[in-house]
């Protein structure tokens, strides 16, 4: 597995010190990397937001003029990008601003030589539980492998099932499979039905009130009386698992 990572820092000296590690921790790990690095903030925005590039880690200085990496991951997460963000400043007190955006790792630039091995192993753990995780649906298209992480929520309507991925795209699938099953065949932890006729995978659910959880996308959802308290805790299990 190849991880491609993008670097975007303001200075090409910090980009080049970057890699230079990013290729060391690499070696060191195992790991086959590709490397892409950008001076430009708004250009990283452009290639993820829009889908012209497929990076699996982002290493984001904050600290950059036209636009700061605070501003980048803002952009970015509104877009839905899930993306594994690792920030790195010389300046210490960005670290609360930057949980905002739910970033994988601060890295601090005097620590770099030191951190950035330990940041990169973890990620290409996460990676490599993620890719594992899959299933596949038939739909009107014919059969379709998905992550389970690109996966937002299932839902039936009018006797039909759908699937909404990231990106807000919507494929209706086909068969007489039950939610009950689909949910069996699913085994993560990470999704949840919310009611009789669907489920949501926690890593989208933004805010939760009331019978009513909000998605990333801004989607509104109900979740039935019964189900209230075991939705409730699954978010708080999830969101406790990623601080």
């Amino acid at each position: 597995m190849i991880v491609n990572i993008a670097v975007c820092d303001d200075k090409q000296a910090s980009l080049d010190i970057i890699q230079k590690e990013l290729v060391k921790a690499a070696n060191n790990l195992n790991i086959t990397i590709e490397t892409y690095l950008y001076m430009d903030g708004n250009e990283v925005v452009d290639l993820i937001c829009n889908s012209k590039e497929d990076f699996d880690i982002l290493f984001l200085d904050i600290d950059m003029p036209n636009i700061s990496g605070l501003e980048v991951a803002k952009k970015i997460r509104n877009a839905g990008s899930d993306i594994i963000l690792i920030f790195i400043s010389a300046h210490e007190q960005y670290v609360f601003e930057s949980i905002d955006y739910n970033p994988f790792k601060y890295i601090r630039k005097n620590k770099i030589e030191e951190e950035i091995e330990y940041s990169l192993k973890r990620a290409y753990k996460r990676i490599s539980s993620e890719n594992a995780k899959s299933i596949v649906v038939k739909t009107e298209d014919g059969e379709v492998r998905l992550k389970h992480t690109s996966i937002m929520y299932f839902e039936v309507y009018a006797r039909r099932m759908s699937v909404f991925t990231n990106g807000n795209q919507k494929r209706n699938l086909v068969g007489r499979k039950t939610i009950k099953k689909l949910y069996s065949e699913l085994n993560d932890e990470d999704f949840i039905q919310i009611h009789s006729g669907c489920i949501v995978n926690v890593k989208y659910i933004d805010e939760y009130s009331g019978h009513d959880i909000t998605l990333d996308n801004g989607t509104k959802l109900i979740v039935s009386r019964p189900r209230i308290k075991e939705v409730k805790e699954a978010i708080s299990s999830y969101w406790s698992r990623r601080v």
